[in-house]
């Protein structure tokens, strides 16, 4: 771990790290890298669960909880239908129909939120960050990255993102190994 830059209280030792190359060189289809909070996250923290519930996936090949693997997989849930334009989950406040069909899943809550990519707006090395439960929140615009979105989740503001939480969500990762 090189810090504790996003300020979390840290349960256990970081030791899952993924796979760096990866991390430094994958492209989304407009040639953009991932965010740069994104990969200061996963160097300095790597797999595990974030906040209590979320899952930020990280690159670890073929595994299960890899982000490749569940990007997929949670991208195979809704894309379909979405290009059909059978739509059966609210897509506002925040978001729109052209900004769905480009959404990248990275992470998902052990509540059933799932968190997204918007990869054609960069600011700054940094990637608009949504958050949707499929359900009764809609598409949110949750911060502009890890930072933001962490401090959105864990501050007074909680119910502008989540808004069926009663309490901001904690300042926490509890590191996570493989299981092989």
């Amino acid at each position: 771990m090189l810090n504790n830059t996003f300020d979390l209280q840290i349960e256990g030792t970081p030791s899952e790290f993924g796979d760096q190359s990866i991390l430094e060189n994958f492209r989304f289809p407009n040639g953009k890298a991932f965010p740069k909070s994104y990969k200061s996250f996963v160097k300095n923290y790597g797999y595990g669960l974030a906040l209590g519930e979320f899952h930020i996936y990280i690159p670890m090949g073929n595994y299960g909880d890899s982000l490749t693997v569940r990007s997929d997989e949670i991208r195979n849930t809704y894309i379909d239908d979405v290009k059909n334009d059978d739509i059966w989950f609210e897509i506002g406040p925040d978001c729109s129909l052209p900004i769905v069909k480009r959404l990248f899943p990275f992470a998902s809550s052990d509540n059933g939120y799932y968190l997204f990519w918007d990869y054609e707006i960069d600011a700054a090395g940094e990637l608009d960050i949504y958050i949707t439960d499929f359900k009764g929140t809609g598409f949110r615009k949750a911060g502009k990255s890890i930072d933001e979105l962490i401090s959105n989740l864990t501050g007074g503001s909680i119910k502008e993102f989540l808004p069926f939480c009663s309490h901001p969500l904690p300042r926490t990762f509890k590191c996570l190994k493989k299981v092989e």
